[in-house]
This record gives structure tokens, sequence and C-alpha cells, in this order.
């Protein structure tokens, strides 16, 4: 795959990030060479390391740009409307919107699936730290959608809205992949109707 004709002037840096959040043959960004980044990316193999000190320094970067395109993304759905209803539909569309980035951007979806796994301590906490601005973006939709409901107040304490994020995120990247890999024969619109199932079912 190649960055598409619809992005010409993209930075290179963000042709690099976009190639690699969308890799689709199933080997890690470590596995892949210098050179093959630079095709990949339609840059020349110098902008790879003028960008990109290390591979690791891909990889970190790689979480940080898809969290931001991927807050971008919802942000502009965030609409507002003058009932719950409204409130749900918006979750509903963003939710939807974040789906299907995760299933257009395999290798990122993978990297957070592997930040996910990640112990604290371990030497891939910037992954950790990147999982976690995700997981806080997700429980601000969360809380957002709840005040909608509870006249402007949330009745749920944050470290409460941010594990419910993490089982919406968990099971979002989860369905991302078994539907590349396992079950292709299950909707997108399923999988988006079960995710929020999980968000918004409550204690």
């Amino acid at each position: 795959m190649s960055v598409t004709a619809a992005e010409p002037k993209a930075s290179a840096r963000v042709r690099i990030l976009r190639a690699m959040m969308a890799l689709d043959d199933h080997r890690s960004v470590q596995e892949h060479t210098v050179e093959e980044i630079a095709r990949l990316a339609g840059v020349a193999k110098g902008s790879v390391y003028y960008h990109f000190s290390s591979k690791e320094s891909l990889v970190r970067e790689i979480l940080v740009h898809g969290a931001a395109e991927m807050k971008e993304l919802m942000d502009g759905l965030q609409g507002e409307g003058p009932t719950p209803e409204d409130a749900r539909e918006a979750f509903r569309t963003q939710v939807a919107a974040a789906f299907r980035f995760l299933e257009d951007h395999s290798s990122f979806t993978g990297l957070v699936a592997f930040a996910l796994a990640q112990r604290e301590g371990d030497e891939s906490h910037q992954l950790r730290a990147e999982k976690e601005a995700i997981v806080s973006l997700l429980a601000d939709r969360i809380e957002h959608l709840e005040r909608s409901r509870a006249a402007g107040e949330s009745l749920t304490p944050r470290h409460t809205l941010e594990i419910a994020a993490t089982a919406l995120l968990s099971a979002a990247v989860t369905l991302s992949i078994e539907r590349m890999t396992v079950h292709p024969d299950w909707s997108a619109e399923a999988c988006v109707d079960a995710l929020l199932r999980i968000a918004t079912s409550g204690p």
C-alpha cells in the first residue's frame, strides 16, 4: 500500500506516519526496513532518518499521531442537541467513526492492542502513556453523554469513567481485529451497537 493521491500536500513526516498506521501485512513496524517505510510513504529514505531517530521513536509517534487524528475526528462529530437522544446519536456517530478509523489503520490498532497489554514499569511506558490519552478521550465522551442525561451533572467518578473507557477501547480494538482476521461476516454496524451497549448500559 502507499499514500493515496488525496494526500499529496501532507508533510513527509505525516505521510510516513499515515502509511505506517495503515499497514495491513501483519508485520510490526520494527520488521519493516527503512527502505520499505520510505517506499510505502512515497518519500526519500533520508526523510525517515530525518524525522525519526529510531524505529522505537516511530512506533511512539504512530500512537501519538493516531490518537490526535482520532480526537480530531471525534471532535468534528461532537454535535449538540436539546435532548439526551440527540446526545446518544452524536455519541453513536463518534463511536462508529472511531471504529472505522481503527479498521482503516490496522497497524495503529495493533499498537493500541500492544499498549493495552503493557504493565507499569515496562520499557514501553511511553506506549502506555499514549494509550491512556486515548482512554481519557473516550472517558470525556462518555461523561459528556452522561451529563446530557443528568441536567449537566456527571454522576460517575472519573476513575469509573476511565474504567468504562478502557473497556470500550479494548472491545473496539478486539472487534476490529476479529473482523479483519476471523469474523468478516460481522457487520461494522453490529459491532458499533455492541460497543454502545458497553459504554452506555450503566450499573
